[in-house]
């Protein structure tokens, strides 16, 4: 019995295998799985009174076995042109010129591995020969060969799921491979803890309150946050809030930054910003001082607001700004069968509108900025912005003379 020799293995075991079998043996062979993990290389024999339960096999090393057929798993056939090579690779010498020819003829017939193997015995033969090595995967660099892992470690490159990346960045894919498993986990037991919230065990409702109001892993914010988003129970938001709060997750911080100028109930919004101004985070003021720039006044007071009890000093200026504002909004339904007619100071013209809404630019003096203004500065100058900006310059020159005095 001969188990055939894996291709993988060097072809100095190939023509190890010829010396001890000879020439002796079928010129094209099948390769069989056993069920036990073994392999045999031979023929089936055809016979006219074969038992249709076994397999009488001419193996490839000499004699004949015959086999149970539920003993074979598998039965690879070997091609034309495999069978051809065994012939040649049984006559061909283990030298340089040998393998060379060999390698040129699994070339043509486009046997690559067997190809590649008799480069490698080359290479076994003689170490300097450049063919190979550049068929191999080797670059000379430098006057050394280096195969393509080689050349991309002294470029600081390592393989990593197929790819040449830094080490920086293996470590970063391997973050958010674990952290996209992580929120995974946590969609699943964020969104079974919003069932057991409502269900009518109130045991598990108990108990699942407990568990969210313990929350403290960021990496649950993802969940945590999508659940808020779409929650219509004011009580479960406000724990969702609370729950967010606690995360000390940018994610959780933007969701709440997000209500506490768009909700439209007011305690929801006075909650979330007293959970941020608490968590004591820097820039909080940011996202606020730029909806000093909305296109809606409602939107610029409640913005004001926050600043107000932020009192960031940082936003004095946009604040200054935003005491007085222009919107346009809509001041009429008009009858579609009626025309208007607007008479514009700046242009110095009527216009002419038709019968839908009619929408003009309003200015707006806003209190919520005067009083953050106020609450911010210990000053009050009202609505007069040339005031505010010259005490302002003011607070400037008085600080640089601070900072260059001596202590």
């Amino acid at each position: 019995m001969v188990l055939r020799v894996p291709r993988r293995q060097s072809i100095r075991l190939l023509v190890i295998s010829i010396a001890i079998y000879g020439g002796t043996g079928v010129a094209q062979a099948d390769v069989f799985d056993l069920a036990g993990g073994g392999r045999l290389e031979g023929k089936v024999i055809q016979t006219d009174d074969a038992d249709k339960s076994t397999y009488i096999i001419d193996l490839a090393g000499g004699g004949r076995l015959t086999i149970a057929r539920s003993q074979v798993t598998r039965i690879d056939s070997t091609s034309e042109a495999e069978a051809e090579y065994q012939k040649l690779a049984l006559t061909s010498p283990d030298t340089v010129e040998g393998h060379e020819k060999l390698a040129e003829w699994c070339r043509q017939h486009k046997l690559q591995h067997e190809y590649q193997q008799h480069m490698a015995r080359i290479l076994e033969l003689n170490p300097n020969h450049a063919e190979a090595r550049t068929a191999l995967g080797f670059h000379n660099q430098d006057g050394q060969w280096m195969n393509r892992d080689d050349v991309m470690a002294s470029r600081g490159l390592v393989m990593y799921d197929g790819k040449y990346v830094t080490p920086q960045q293996v470590e970063i894919l391997e973050q958010q491979k674990k952290s996209r498993v992580t929120q995974a986990d946590w969609k699943n037991t964020i969104e079974q803890l919003r069932r057991q919230l409502t269900g009518r065990r109130q045991d598990n409702s108990a108990q699942a309150r407990v568990k969210i109001q313990s929350l403290k892993d960021p990496a649950a914010a993802d969940a945590v946050v999508a659940v808020l988003h779409r929650e219509n129970d004011p009580d479960l938001k406000r724990l969702w809030i609370e729950t967010a709060a606690r995360l000390n997750s940018r994610v959780a911080i933007d969701a709440l930054v997000d209500l506490s100028l768009n909700d439209p109930d007011d305690e929801i919004r006075h909650q979330c910003l007293e959970y941020l101004i608490k968590s004591g985070r820097p820039g909080l003021s940011t996202p606020y001082i730029r909806a000093l720039k909305d296109s809606h006044n409602e939107m610029v007071n409640r913005a004001a607001a926050a600043l107000g009890q932020i009192k960031d000093r940082d936003s004095i200026g946009p604040l200054i700004d935003a005491l007085i504002t222009k919107h346009r909004v809509k001041v009429s339904d008009a009858n579609p069968d009626q025309h208007a007619y607007t008479f514009s100071k700046d242009s110095n013209a009527f216009s002419f509108g038709g019968g839908g809404p009619q929408v003009v630019n309003q200015t707006f003096r806003n209190q919520a900025a005067r009083d953050a203004l106020v609450a911010i500065s210990g000053a009050n100058f009202e609505y007069d912005q040339e005031q505010w900006r010259n005490w302002l310059a003011a607070q400037a020159k008085v600080n640089a003379v601070d900072v260059r005095r001596d202590p």
